[in-house]
């Protein structure tokens, strides 16, 4: 190509730029964007709730066409925002911080300002986005959902000593057979022990340097989710402690591998840490758990019964002949699903389906209506239902009132809790369901010590650095002891006694 061309093919694209950056400008100019946020705010939260102080633009880029082809763009903008009355955001039964981050379009790394308890006048500030599509009549705001990643922690190791060597001979001995060798059956069990061995190993010898494993959820749950922020902010605080992840299928298998002494602490639901001490419902078959601890309450876990929005499904009572999604057979969802279920006069039996899948494989599911109901205990709002609520539209079922005794007393440590309106977008109504406190634990024989230090990290020092997610906000000493339905570990009493 001779240089003149070349010139002119510039000139082409970079008149080609310019004229997408000018549409991309007509989508939503500072004055429009503030507009449609003030609304957003009043629509998504409450009337009146925030006033918009300033916004500055910062640019635009193209999204993926909508559903009718048409084209879409992404505007990026710094808000800063005034409170226009109190608020406390860290109460269980009000608007979260998350229902905030939505709003803004923003994640919830990208909003600063919201505390456990806010005063009227308060700054927000938060790098947010607001999604614009194209119309005859021009460009028209359109909701839309964040989205965040985080990457699993990765973990290091160390070496063997002298003696365990020796060990690890012995081992390699039993293995190292002349023909025929080992037999299956033989491989297989040596192999199981070797794995939990190992593990035991690994978590030990971390916890020698202040590195302790935390039994969380399935990756991309928000056990998972909010773990990885309470390990940042804890390492943030206190660079010689380090919280070492392990993912699981959620608060029943958290025992199960707490009790086995592979991880030191657990996230755990308070209904199903009870019910673990005492040796009650699944784990009546084995003997109680004595040992289990409460380091303190974290969040509260709503029990979400979901459906779309036009789905002709009313009450609990008209899951009977349908296909629902209970939860993963480890999970505190399904511990809370078949009393949910119990208490409204229905058994799995009673279902067309009773699933048991992944919670992103059953949203999945719901979505393509291959399925007409799930069930979720967690954090509300949840990522995942923000975004089924944006598109196609989602409904909660409530708990019907005359079942809410039969339910409480079924699993003690469950309580009635309402969802407020707008925790989801399009939810113009207030929720009555149930909800169990999410518990740190551990066992009696984690050091006195070591518990009053970890707690005091994790109430005092994650909330002072706000560092991961803006839920941290949900995690406070006022709410500390909440729900707690096991005995608190003497590490916990001791910071009490200390003075918070």
């Amino acid at each position: 190509m001779s240089a003149a061309l070349r010139r002119v093919a510039l000139l082409i694209a970079a008149v080609l730029v310019a004229i997408a950056a000018a549409g991309c400008a007509r989508a939503a100019d500072e004055a429009r964007l503030e507009t449609d946020l003030k609304t957003r705010l009043d629509r998504d939260l409450a009337p009146g709730l925030f006033d918009v102080v300033a916004l500055r633009r910062e640019g635009s880029a193209p999204a993926p066409a909508g559903e009718s082809g048409a084209p879409r763009v992404v505007v990026y903008f710094n808000a800063t925002l005034r409170l226009a009355r109190d608020y406390t955001f860290g109460a269980w039964d009000q608007l979260g911080p998350s229902s905030v981050a939505y709003a803004l379009g923003a994640t919830d790394k990208g909003v600063f300002g919201l505390q456990s308890q806010n005063r009227s006048g308060d700054t927000v500030r938060a790098y947010g986005s607001a999604l614009y599509e194209e119309t005859p009549d021009g460009w028209n705001a359109i909701a839309s959902a964040p989205s965040d990643t985080a990457a699993a922690p990765e973990t290091e190791g160390t070496g063997p000593s002298l003696r365990s060597k020796q060990l690890i001979d012995q081992l390699a001995a039993m293995v190292n057979l002349p023909p025929p060798g080992v037999t299956q059956q033989q491989d297989a069990i040596i192999a199981e022990e070797l794995a939990r061995a190992s593990e035991s190993i690994e978590r030990r010898v971390q916890r020698r340097a202040h590195t302790f494993t935390v039994a969380t959820g399935p990756e991309g749950g928000e056990y998972a989710r909010f773990a990885r922020s309470m390990m940042e902010a804890v390492n943030a605080a206190a660079p010689d402690v380090k919280l070492r992840l392990r993912t699981t299928e959620g608060s029943v298998d958290n025992i199960l591998i707490l009790s086995r002494g592979e991880a030191d602490y657990a996230i755990v639901q308070a209904d199903v840490a009870g019910a673990a001490a005492a040796g009650e419902d699944l784990f009546a078959r084995g003997t109680p758990f004595d040992d289990l601890r409460a380091v303190g309450a974290l969040f509260p876990e709503a029990v979400h019964i979901v459906v779309l929005a036009d789905s002709p499904i009313k009450r609990v009572s008209d899951l009977r002949g349908k296909r629902v999604d209970i939860g993963a057979p480890a999970s505190g969802t399904r511990f809370d699903a078949l009393a949910v279920l119990e208490a409204h006069g229905l058994a799995p039996s009673d279902l067309a389906e009773a699933r048991g899948d992944a919670l992103a494989d059953a949203v999945a599911q719901l979505r393509r209506r291959q399925l007409h109901a799930l069930f979720v205990t967690t954090l509300a709002p949840m990522r995942a239902l923000q975004q089924l609520a944006v598109s196609p539209g989602l409904r909660l079922l409530p708990t019907a009132d005359e079942a809410m005794p039969a339910l409480i007393e079924r699993r003690p440590g469950l309580t009635p809790l309402t969802l407020a309106a707008n925790t989801y977008p399009q939810q113009s109504k207030p929720i009555r369901t149930v909800a169990s406190a999410a518990l740190l634990t551990t066992t009696a024989e984690a050091p006195d010590a070591e518990v009053a230090r970890v707690a005091d990290l994790v109430f005092r020092g994650m909330t002072a650095q706000h560092a991961g997610s803006t839920d941290v906000v949900r995690v406070s000493p006022q709410n500390e002891r909440r729900g707690i339905t096991i005995p608190l570990h003497p590490g916990a009493t001791r910071r009490d006694r200390a003075g918070r």
